[in-house]
Parts: structure tokens; C-alpha cells; sequence
């Protein structure tokens, strides 16, 4: 059974927007990757380093410069994970943070052999 959520507002969170709490991360990936991740040793590989990837960028931001990632920075960034390893091209936006979380993740894919991207 996962846990409830906490909400943890910030106030230099954008308004409507929530801290990222560790919970949140592992519930969205979950989410993501459905029951499946779970009977299969290579998708709870691949889940594992995308959480905590996702888990040292949004400590190291917070630390270093103050940036509060949020529940959407990630579930945006998710949106534009599955189309990018498709298609191979970068979403065109001007939000660093879910740009920046993103080519974390293909880095994060790469090193742990994913195969489209080690062509």
C-alpha cells in the first residue's frame, strides 16, 4: 500500500505547485511505469536510477540555488521523456528545470545501456 502524500507548500513555490517530497517522486514514477515495473528486473532497474536521479537533482537545485522542483516540473518532464527517446529530438521550451531534469534522465538511460540510446 503506498502512503498518502504530504503537502508541503513552499512559499517560494510557484502558487498551485507543491514541494516535491521523495513520496511524490516514487508515486509518479509508479505510476508511470504501472504494475509491470514490478514483475520485471530491468524495468525496476531503470525505474530506480530515474527516481533517484530525479531525487539528487531536486536536492542539489534546492541547495545550490534555491529551486524548489515541484510535482508538475516532474510530471512535465515525464510527458516529454517517452516522445524524446522516440523521436530522438528535445521538447522546445524555456523551462530549465524540466528541460535540464529530462537530459538528466536520457543521461541516466544511456549509462544503464538503454538501447536506442547508445547508438
Amino acid at each position: 500500500m503506498i502512503a498518502p502524500l504530504s503537502i508541503s507548500h513552499d512559499l517560494s513555490a510557484p502558487v498551485g505547485y507543491r514541494k516535491m517530497e521523495d513520496r511524490d517522486i516514487y508515486l509518479l514514477f509508479s505510476r508511470v511505469a504501472g504494475d509491470k515495473a514490478g514483475n520485471n528486473e530491468s524495468a525496476r532497474e531503470v525505474f530506480s536510477a530515474l527516481v533517484k536521479s530525479t531525487l539528487r537533482y531536486r536536492d542539489h537545485l534546492l541547495k545550490s540555488r534555491g529551486i524548489v522542483v515541484t510535482v508538475e516540473d516532474v510530471r512535465s518532464a515525464l510527458d516529454w521523456l517517452v516522445p524524446t527517446l522516440r523521436t530522438g529530438r528535445l521538447p522546445k521550451t524555456d523551462n530549465n528545470v524540466r528541460l535540464d531534469l529530462m537530459k538528466l534522465w536520457l543521461d541516466e538511460l544511456r549509462m544503464i545501456g538503454y538501447p536506442s540510446l547508445n547508438h
